[in-house]
C-alpha cells in the first residue's frame, strides 16, 4: 500500500558508507544534526534500504514457501515455516553467529587477562619486565577498540535480519489474508490478525541475538570456569554453581509469564473482536439513520 510518503525522501546514507563510517556509525549523522535544529517531519526521513523493503523480501519468502508447500505435498507431510527461514537467512545468520563467537571469545574474554597481567606489573615485587606490560596494555587497548567499532555493528547486523524476517512475514499474512475465502475469514478474527501483525512476528527482532548467547554462553562459562580455577580454585565452581542454580528459577518465572502472555493475547482477541462489531454496528446506525 504506498500513500505517497516516499516522495521526496532523501537517499539512504547507509547504502553508500564505508566500512569506518559503517563501524562508527558516522552515516546517522546527518539525520542527528538535523534532528538538532528541527523537529524531524517524515519528509526528513530516509529513504528504506532495498534490501529492507517489504515486497522483496516478501516475493523471496513466499516463493520459498510455495517451493516448502510442494514438497511437503509430496512428502505427505506439514510445511515448515522454520525450514523456509533458513533456507532464506540462515547463511547470513551463520555468518553473524560466527562473528559474534569471534567476538566474545577473541576480544570479550581476553580482555580481563591482559588487564590482569597489566595489574600485575604494578604489583610489589612483580617479574613482569616493562615491554611485557606494554604488550598487556596494547592488548587492553585492542580489545576495547574492537567492542567498540566492531561489536555493535555486528549486532546491529543481528538485529536487521530479525527484522527483516519480522517484515517478510507480515508481507506473507497481508497477503495471506487478502486471499482467504468467505468461510476462512468466518474461522479468523481480526484481533487474530492484529495480535500476529503486532505481537507474534515481533519475536523476531530479538530471537538470533538470543539463539546466539544460547550457543556461545555454555562454552564461554567453561572456559572461564578453567580460567578461574587458575587463580581462585574451587571458589571458582562454587560460584558458576551458584549462578546457574538461577537458571531453573528463571525458567519457572519464564513459563508464567508466558502463560499470561497467553491469556493477554486471547483477551486482545476478543476486545478487538468486540470493538469490532461497535464499530460495525455504529456504521449500520449511521448509515440508516437510526440515531436520534
Amino acid at each position: 500500500m504506498d500513500l505517497g510518503l516516499k516522495k521526496g525522501h532523501k537517499p539512504n546514507p547507509r547504502a553508500s558508507a564505508n566500512l569506518l563510517s559503517l563501524a562508527t556509525f558516522w552515516w546517522v549523522l546527518g539525520i542527528f544534526k538535523l534532528g538538532v535544529k528541527k523537529n524531524l517531519e517524515t519528509e526528513d526521513l530516509y529513504e528504506t534500504l532495498d534490501e529492507h523493503r517489504s515486497e522483496l523480501l516478501g516475493n523471496k519468502l513466499e516463493g520459498l514457501w510455495n517451493e516448502e508447500l510442494q514438497q511437503a505435498k509430496a512428502q505427505h507431510a506439514g510445511p515448515s515455516l522454520l525450514r523456509v527461514l533458513v533456507k532464506c537467512f540462515g547463511g547470513s545468520v551463520l555468518w553473524l553467529g560466527l562473528a559474534m563467537a569471534v567476538s566474545e571469545f577473541m576480544f570479550q574474554m581476553t580482555q580481563p587477562i591482559f588487564l590482569g597481567g597489566l595489574i600485575r606489573y604494578f604489583s610489589p615485587g612483580s617479574s613482569v619486565d616493562r615491554d611485557t606490560a606494554y604488550m598487556y596494555a596494547a592488548g587492553v587497548i585492542i580489545c576495547s577498540l574492537f567492542n567498540i567499532f566492531c561489536k555493535n555493528p555486528i549486532w546491529l547486523a543481528v538485529y536487521h535480519i530479525g527484522m527483516k524476517m519480522r517484515v517478510g512475514t507480515c508481507s506473507l499474512i497481508y497477503r495471506k489474508a487478502l486471499r482467504l475465502s468467505k468461510t476462512a475469514l468466518g474461522e479468523t478474527t481480526v484481533g487474530q490478525a492484529v495480535n500476529l501483525l503486532s505481537n507474534d512476528v515481533a519475536r523476531f527482532d530479538r530471537t538470533f541475538l538470543v539463539m546466539a548467547f544460547l550457543v556461545i554462553a555454555p562454552a564461554e562459562t567453561m572456559i572461564i570456569v578453567y580460567l578461574m580455577w587458575g587463580k581462585i580454585g574451587i571458589s571458582a565452581v562454587i560460584g558458576v554453581v551458584g549462578i546457574l542454580l538461577v537458571i531453573p528459577v528463571q525458567a519457572g518465572f519464564g513459563k508464567m509469564i508466558s502463560t499470561l502472555r497467553m491469556r493477554t493475547a486471547r483477551r486482545t482477541d476478543e476486545r478487538i473482536r468486540f470493538m469490532n462489531e461497535i464499530i460495525v454496528g455504529i456504521q449500520v446506525i449511521k448509515m440508516y439513520a437510526w440515531e436520534k
